[in-house]
């Protein structure tokens, strides 16, 4: 009997949570993506039948990978794009020309793939499995063939030499912004994080990195020399100026291989400029980016510094750390109305203080809450942290009660901030019955 979308949507996971309670160690040691290439091959599917923009970072990659997107779509590409993770329904994950596959054609695919998944799932070893990253990379990879797609950006899962991603044979490699995240998994410094993320180059490419610390650039440009790959880096190659910002709004121009380029952004997020930017280099590789602005324009950006309400108005944004929290403060601060309430969730491994000691003391409430993604664990620590910071905190585990007690305190003309873990932008996009088939606006 062929798989129903729920039964499509477990097959992807069923692998990996059949392991997921044993696996411990980095990725070099428990990642083997032969298996999703050994999948690629069972299937024929190319992994070079259209140039690609591959996307690593520890922040800003989503959006970078959209901008990109984007940029070659108004260059005139049929762009296939494949990010992760999403946001309200796993197609997200694939999208064509902005636009998300459509449900017929994931179950159809993966009903077709399900006898080879099957069977390289069967000769595994117990500590072996296909990934969730691999599976969606395979489907995507199909449906944009099928769709006769011409370029491609690919947003890596997590990491980069270790990651399914990079089976495809990229022309251009971009880095957004490295950090020590996930030590865990890619550790013990961040060192060994960007050595991970290199792993991304190929040869003859070029390369696109935003501003790296001094080590971190070194191990990129390494990895560069070696493989003969063009580097270009902002502010060294490429440049950004925010001519003009608006609520909801900035002009911004990008300079770059001696000429400039001047876009508008619909989006209230000033650290979209700096993405932007990255995002220029890499697609400047194709083309003429000039012809891209109308396209630029109507870009959304889910999720990210996102206003999905008015009276009051709601804003909602993934930060989990000092750093995100005051890019986002700065980006939304003029804006303010009262009273204005705090929504977070933050787990354990989050940024708690930080966020809190930036975003708390400006707000009349704080609500602290949980997620209905019942894998990640929170503590009572962030309400304890919060009442530091502000003496008008409720703690409200259910996350939907907690939105509502937002409306309340902050009726028609205040102003509610949702920000937290990405768990909490999912259920915040949800609540606010977002729409998340197109990341285009119609002109």
């Amino acid at each position: 009997m062929p798989l129903d979308l729920a039964a499509c949507h477990a097959l992807m996971f069923r692998s990996y949570e059949r392991v997921t309670p044993s696996l411990k160690g980095y990725d070099q040691h428990t990642r083997d993506i032969n298996t999703t290439r050994e999948l690629l091959q069972r299937a024929g599917i190319s992994t070079s039948f259209a140039p690609a923009i591959t996307v690593t970072g520890s922040k800003g990659k989503g959006s970078t990978s959209l901008l990109s997107a984007a940029l070659l779509q108004g260059m005139g590409y049929k762009v296939g794009l494949l990010t992760s993770p999403n946001y309200l329904d796993l197609r997200e994950r694939i999208r064509l020309n902005g636009r998300i596959i459509p449900a017929a054609d994931y179950v159809r695919i993966i009903n077709d793939l399900a006898p080879q998944i099957d069977a390289i799932e069967a000769s595994l070893p117990p500590d072996k499995y296909l990934s969730p990253t691999g599976l969606f990379l395979t489907v995507a990879l199909r449906y944009f063939m099928e769709q006769h797609a011409t370029a491609l950006v690919l947003e890596v899962g997590r990491g980069g030499r270790f990651d399914d991603v990079s089976l495809y044979q990229n022309t251009v490699s971009v880095f957004t912004p490295i950090m020590d995240e996930h030590l865990d998994k890619m550790g013990p410094t961040v060192l060994d994080v960007a050595w991970h993320k290199s792993g991304i180059i190929k040869p003859n490419n070029a390369v696109v990195s935003a501003p790296q610390s001094p080590n971190v650039r070194a191990v990129l440009q390494t990895e560069a020399q070696a493989q003969h790959a063009r580097w270009l880096s902002v502010p060294d190659d490429i440049t950004y100026t925010l001519t003009r910002s608006t609520d909801n709004a900035q002009d911004i121009r990008v300079a770059l291989l001696a000429r400039e380029f001047n876009f508008r952004v619909t989006a209230r997020a000033k650290y979209q400029a700096m993405n932007l930017a990255v995002a220029c280099g890499a697609a400047a590789t194709f083309g003429d980016i000039q012809q891209s602005a109308d396209t630029v324009r109507r870009l959304r950006f889910p999720g990210r510094c996102d206003q999905v309400s008015s009276n009051p108005a709601v804003i909602i944004d993934g930060a989990i750390n000092r750093e995100a929290a005051e890019q986002f403060r700065d980006s939304v601060l003029a804006s303010i109305t009262h009273p204005l309430v705090l929504v977070t969730a933050l787990p354990h491994d989050k940024d708690a203080h930080g966020l809190l000691e930036t975003l708390a003391p400006l707000a009349d409430h704080v609500v602290v809450t949980r997620v209905h993604a019942t894998h990640l664990h929170f503590t009572d620590e962030v309400f304890s942290l919060a009442r530091q910071f502000n003496t008008n905190v409720t703690d409200q585990p259910d996350v939907d009660a907690a939105f509502r007690l937002a409306l309340e305190v902050a009726g028609t003309a205040g102003t509610i901030w949702v920000v937290g873990t990405q768990s909490l932008v999912r259920d915040a996009l949800r609540f606010w019955n977002q729409d998340l088939e197109n990341v285009f606006v119609e002109a």
